[in-house]
């Protein structure tokens, strides 16, 4: 037997499920979706891909080798503190999935090997996990990373490997028949960071003396004469490609607070947090998206969305 897209509705407007690799990965590029949809009564779903094992220690309050064993613990709490900012008092619900890998660390670390790590586990085995979490939750719609992991990461390119299976997978009665009735997710969506607006960001941060974020800097110090590094040709995705923008400058604090709940990833959103105003406004919202499958319907190359639920809701 099988659920039609969208049958969660009846009780209530369409759901969302998002995969994520690490605790932190929600707030960055989808927290403010997340509370967006949270206050407009939706059941929104966060799968963690891993336990964020292998993130590094910024947090001062630490002691790095005290703290490196309790990791998964610490991140955890860390997620906690980032799941309430986001859920506010809104009439939705948020549910937390955490799928149980280990953190596989950077690719071609040490830590790709280990015995326990997401990207040494068997595919359909993590598709399965997801496959329960899809058909008991009954979004309408699904948001992860592109085919790349958005920046090669092995955890965020198996996150797309397994969301993919497994929204296959769901929508077939004859797959994983012990995870519940089948069930088909009507669209899904993959990350998008605004390529032509970040960088726009990134010069006029370098214009006031601000200190760029990662390895921008080396980037921007690099050659003069290039009319577009390595870097921007690599990072991101051109505004024209990118088919959703979706307004969360409403929720900007709530995402905000869920990336300071962060602690010992503070190298990754410190300089967002401190950023002024005008410049964190412009990266914080919209946030991007790429429709990339809707089986009923297909996708127009002109396809621009101001909402992930457009097309659901109104049929």
């Amino acid at each position: 037997m099988r659920r039609a897209p969208g049958d969660a509705r009846v009780n209530g407007p369409a759901g969302l499920l998002l995969v994520h690799a690490h605790p932190d990965d929600e707030c960055f590029a989808t927290g403010g979706l997340i509370a967006r949809s949270i206050a407009e009564g939706r059941r929104v779903d966060l799968v963690v891909c891993t336990g964020g094992e292998e993130g590094e220690i910024h947090d001062p309050s630490l002691d790095a080798d005290e703290a490196r064993p309790r990791m998964r613990e610490i991140r955890a709490a860390e997620l906690d503190c980032s799941v309430a900012a986001l859920r506010g008092d809104g009439p939705g619900e948020l549910r937390v999935h955490r799928l149980g890998y280990r953190d596989s660390g950077m690719m071609d670390s040490e830590a790709n090997a280990h015995p326990e790590a997401f990207w040494r586990a068997d595919l359909d085995e993590a598709a399965g996990r997801l496959v329960s979490v899809i058909r008991e939750a009954q979004p309408a719609v699904m948001v992860t990373y592109d085919a790349n992991g958005n920046y090669g990461h092995p955890d965020h390119i198996n996150a797309h490997r397994i969301s993919v299976a497994a929204m296959q997978a769901a929508a077939d009665p004859s797959r994983f028949t012990d995870a519940g009735l089948a069930y088909s997710v009507a669209k899904f969506y993959e990350v998008a960071f605004n390529r032509d607006r970040w960088f726009a960001v990134m010069a006029e941060m370098k214009e006031r003396g601000l200190k760029l974020p990662w390895d921008f800097d080396a980037e921007a110090d690099g050659d003069a004469d290039s009319s577009e590094s390595a870097e921007e040709e690599s990072f991101g995705v051109p505004e024209a490609e990118i088919t959703a923008f979706v307004d969360v400058e409403a929720w900007s604090a709530a995402k905000l607070a869920a990336m300071a709940c962060h602690r010992t990833q503070r190298q990754d959103f410190g300089w967002l947090l401190e950023m002024p105003d005008d410049l964190a406004s412009r990266i914080l919202t919209p946030e991007g998206f790429v429709l990339t499958r809707w089986p009923t319907r297909g996708i127009a190359p002109d396809l621009r969305e101001a909402s992930l639920f457009e097309g659901i809701e109104e049929d």
